[in-house]
């Protein structure tokens, strides 16, 4: 059967839960977050990281454009409109292009997508098309899927620039804008015939999108960084007069991406992002997820499903013990320089074993071995800039050494008992497992967000994540109830607001 997504096995053609009509709850209208919306939504963020659209495209989805870093495939030869086998062929090797730029990782191509990066993040990835309601109804779902970090080193500077800028999380906010400035540019050619217009641009739609009458709704997903840039482009889209009731959107393991208090309710925007509490991500970023958040909190299924053998290795689940005391951007670099501090404290070859494999994971061979062998060297350098970025998490704190000092003890502890090599290959395995979106196929598992939306979707509990710093500010000055021995807050039906 055509157009059936590849994880999920829904119908990629079946649009109407994401028109369904918003209900009031609370005296705040809320959109309707469904089970067939979300996996609508896992299969858009799943096709943002390889832009495989074969099935989107038979199950009736047109106009496509892709945005990959600096570059904008768009228009009539990217979608075939002229007709006939030519085109076809054209549209053909503009969507193979679109994939084959986000497999750039030789090292040249590294070295010049990081000098690019000196002054600001232009690494946003999205994929945007259309669907008709239906034949006899002019209304059209436009849908933009926001792809998360890639495997190219320099696609993690931006989750990075922990600055502040206007009042947001400066990586997310370059990737954001990054994508707005092709709004004008990003066309919709087959749809603007059939409305009998001339030309019809992204920026046309986000305009009628401020009228309440409006033909379009705009339907975006993400995972991870791409659900945080979804979130500002859906905040500043909003300030610029975007009805929210044209507007829905779902994240997957989406990090924070405000700062400040902001100039509406956050949780009022038709945004929800699912998140697996054993994810460190969701609560890194910024301070306040824009949105409102549904976490999954594993049971011994899902972690036996979705971790498979390491779940039952010893070391991985002190590691993820670990990972779980994790509560923001700071305690992450807490946690990290606790792991360099840590290599001090055992058996050089033990030491430089792990560095090998946690810089491997990040950098060529060849590049690594102008790292050198000293290990005092290769710690302090790495350590100056983990105490840089927590300064900069934390608005200018040293690492608190007491804490540092157990963390430092607990991890030499298990360095020394099972291996440098096996400590850094868990510690990155841990990160993975938890955060990956979607299994490979044939299936092998199943990753634990595809696991959430199959299995588990009406089992995820609606909670507030705040990152813990007092001085970055929460939307009316209150703090949310902590659940004890969770990473997330309850929302108080007393504490509801409505929407400025």
């Amino acid at each position: 059967m055509s157009g059936i997504g590849r994880f999920t096995g829904c119908d990629l053609g079946g649009i109407m839960p994401l028109f369904t009509p918003w209900k009031e709850n609370c005296g705040l209208a809320q959109p309707v977050f469904s089970r067939e919306a979300a996996l609508l939504s896992f299969e858009l963020a799943s096709s943002a990281y390889d832009m495989n659209l074969d099935a989107w495209r038979e199950a009736g989805w047109r106009d496509f454009s892709f945005q990959v870093d600096n570059t904008l495939l768009t228009g009539q030869a990217v979608n075939a409109a002229s007709g006939g086998r030519l085109s076809t062929v054209v549209s053909d090797y503009f969507h193979f292009l679109a994939r084959a730029r986000l497999k750039r990782i030789n090292p040249i191509s590294q070295l010049r997508g990081a000098l690019r990066q000196r002054e600001g993040s232009d690494t946003c990835k999205a994929v945007v098309m259309l669907h008709p309601l239906s034949e006899n109804v002019q209304r059209y779902a436009v849908a933009i899927g926001f792809m998360g970090t890639g495997k190219r080193i320099y696609d993690w500077f931006s989750n990075f620039r922990l600055n502040r800028e206007e009042g947001m999380h400066a990586g997310f906010l370059q990737l954001t804008k990054e994508f707005e400035k092709n709004a004008d540019e990003i066309c919709f050619p087959e749809t603007a015939k059939e409305l009998g217009l001339s030309k019809l641009t992204l920026s046309d739609i986000l305009s009628e999108c401020r009228r309440p009458d409006s033909r379009f709704r705009v339907w975006m997903a993400g995972h991870s960084q791409g659900g945080a840039v979804m979130q500002l482009f859906a905040y500043r889209e909003v300030r610029r007069g975007f009805l929210r009731q044209n507007m829905i959107g779902y994240g997957f393991a989406s990090p924070s991406a405000v700062y400040a208090r902001m100039d509406c309710d956050a949780g009022a925007f038709p945004l929800l992002h699912i998140l697996n509490a054993d994810d460190i991500f969701p609560r890194m970023g910024a301070a306040l997820h824009i949105g409102r958040c549904r976490v999954l909190c594993p049971d011994q299924a899902m972690r036996k499903a979705c971790y498979q053998a390491a779940w039952q290795d010893e070391l991985f689940r002190a590691v993820h013990r670990l990972m779980r005391s994790v509560t923001d951007s700071a305690g992450a670099f807490l946690l990290v320089g606790a792991m360099l501090r840590a290599l001090e404290d055992v058996p050089v070859d033990s030491a430089m074993a792990a560095l090998n494999v946690l810089a491997g994971s990040l950098m060529p061979e060849k590049l690594l071995g102008a790292l050198g062998s000293r290990r005092e060297d290769i710690v302090d350098a790495l350590y100056r800039r983990v105490v840089q970025g927590y300064r900069t998490a934390s608005e200018g704190g040293d690492p608190p050494e007491e804490t540092l000092g157990v963390l430092r003890g607990r991890i030499a502890a298990l360095i020394l008992r099972h291996g440098g090599a096996p400590f850094a290959k868990t510690a990155l395995s841990c990160l993975g497992v938890s955060h990956k979106l979607r299994g490979e196929i044939p299936r092998q598992g199943i990753a634990p967000y595809q696991y959430i939306v199959t299995e588990r979707f009406f089992d995820l509990r609606q909670r507030l994540w705040q990152a813990p710093v007092s001085a970055m500010g929460v939307p009316d000055g209150r703090g949310p109830r902590r659940i004890a021995g969770g990473r997330f807050a309850r929302l108080s039906e007393t504490k509801k607001r409505r929407a400025r």
